[in-house]
């Protein structure tokens, strides 16, 4: 009996082997293997059951580079597997979930050709031979500050392909942020770049400008945050805050753009203000007192705090100027903005009869480079304001809604810049003015009128 259980435990299954793998390999490609059952004294064990081929990369309980299940058939497989991992250096392993395993010899898994392109961001980390290529949440960053940005080329499974010299292009989710092109080196480059405007969904595309069949890459969302408090923007009636924006144009203003509304004399408008980092992105600044200031006659409202980054004013002029400068400051930080410039008119007088239709100055060009409307309507309605040339060619269009400024019941007021609808200066000579106000059951005002424009 002694004799017959020492045979049983020695004829056990004691380990695996493989027979030896040639090298290099290369990752995503399948390639022949062959595994055998040994028992203790390294004899041939008839086993017939599962077992799970991986790599010496892997983690055996939840393997990722190479997972193949495979049935054993009187102590032997022989099939294919594939690795997606390129490295110098691995191995096979295989486990039968029971403590028996066994590692094949040390073979380089090299990359597969070049397919793909893949950016990291700080943060982030490249893991190569896994369905991603990259793990990891993007590290916020701040508006207008450098960071480095990471790019490979890749095989299909993230391997860095370190034979390729391409160049790269790259552009963003930010109009401001600078577009160009990248040059590869051995597979990869590190990338400065900075986001000028703030946001939480920022992102990069990068494509490949010597080998357009490559893959291209959109990065992760990368959150933007304002930088620091340092400048102050004014923001006028007819103007927009655009974050981000040095300006696209020499005549534009920087962090916005628009044209500010003419205002009347002793007429008061509101002044938006905005505390903003350098790259004009809103912070949340709170507690700073600012005060507004001009070179000319006006109201010089009192001091107004910011308050999460904004402060609002309500303020008129006295006296009738072009180019009317506005700007304000916060003494605590000396920080000033810059100059704003918008045109305080005369008040049209308020005596206009109600089926009058006056034009002034007519013709324009010679006092100002601007012509106004003033007429009287019964009701609110839909009104359009045209300028037509002496062939009655239309040359200048604007649809009013009702209620809106020169389309309300009572005294409205108009004015043309000398432009056509492509915003192009029109040429000296004759125009017909003709303004149309009207309902859906009637026509209630129409006039037409002769004005001359002189540059």
């Amino acid at each position: 009996m002694i004799s017959l259980i020492t045979i049983l435990l020695i004829s056990q299954l004691d380990h695996f082997g493989f027979d030896n793998i040639s090298s290099p390999q290369v990752a995503g490609t399948p390639f022949p293997i062959a595994v055998h059952a040994y028992d203790a004294t390294g004899n041939p064990y008839p086993f017939n059951g599962y077992s799970r081929i991986y790599t010496s990369w892997d983690n055996p309980i939840n393997p990722q580079y190479c997972d193949t299940l495979v049935l054993f058939s009187n102590g032997n497989w022989n099939g294919d597997v594939t690795v997606s991992l390129a490295v110098d250096t691995l191995s096979l392993r295989c486990d039968d979930g029971g403590g028996h395993t066994g590692a094949s010899n040390q073979i380089q898994v090299l990359a597969n050709t070049p397919a793909r392109l893949l950016s990291i961001l700080p943060g982030q980390q490249h893991t190569p031979g896994l369905s991603s290529g990259r793990t990891g949440n993007p590290t916020p960053q701040t508006a207008g500050g450098q960071f480095d940005i990471t790019l490979f080329i890749t095989d299909d499974w993230f391997n860095t392909v370190d034979t390729v010299n391409h160049t790269i292009s790259y552009t963003s989710t930010d109009p401001f942020a600078m577009q160009a092109q990248v040059q590869l080196v051995n597979g990869m480059v590190s990338l400065p770049f900075a986001f000028r405007t703030a946001g939480p969904q920022h992102r990069l595309f990068f494509d490949d400008v010597t080998a357009t069949f490559i893959t291209p890459d959109t990065s992760s969302p990368l959150a933007i945050n304002p930088g620091s408090y340092g400048l102050l923007l004014v923001i006028l009636d007819g103007e927009t805050h655009v974050p981000g924006d040095t300006t696209s144009t020499s005549l534009a203003t920087p962090g916005k753009n628009g044209e500010p509304q003419d205002k009347y004399v002793n007429e008061d408008f509101d002044v938006l203000v905005y505390a903003t980092d350098s790259m004009w992105n809103r912070t949340s600044e709170t507690g700073y007192a600012i005060q507004l200031r001009s070179y000319f006659p006006f109201s010089n409202p009192s001091p107004e705090n910011l308050e999460s980054g904004e402060a609002q004013f309500t303020v008129s002029f006295s006296t009738a100027e072009d180019n009317t400068p506005l700007w304000v400051e916060d003494s605590s930080n000396s920080i000033t903005s810059y100059q704003n410039y918008l045109d305080i008119l005369a008040y049209i007088d308020t005596t206009v009869v109600p089926d009058s239709f006056l034009a002034y100055p007519n013709p324009m060009g010679i006092v100002g480079n601007r012509m106004y409307f003033a007429y009287h309507l019964s009701g609110s309605c839909n009104v359009i304001f045209a300028i037509y040339d002496p062939f009655g060619n239309l040359v200048y269009k604007e649809d009013i809604a009702p209620g809106s400024e020169g389309a309300h019941g009572g005294l409205n007021r108009l004015s043309w810049n000398g432009r056509n609808s492509e915003g192009e200066r029109v040429a000296t000579g004759l125009y017909y003015a003709v303004i149309k106000g009207w309902t859906h059951t009637a026509t209630i005002f129409e006039k037409k009128m002769k004005v001359g424009v002189i540059w």
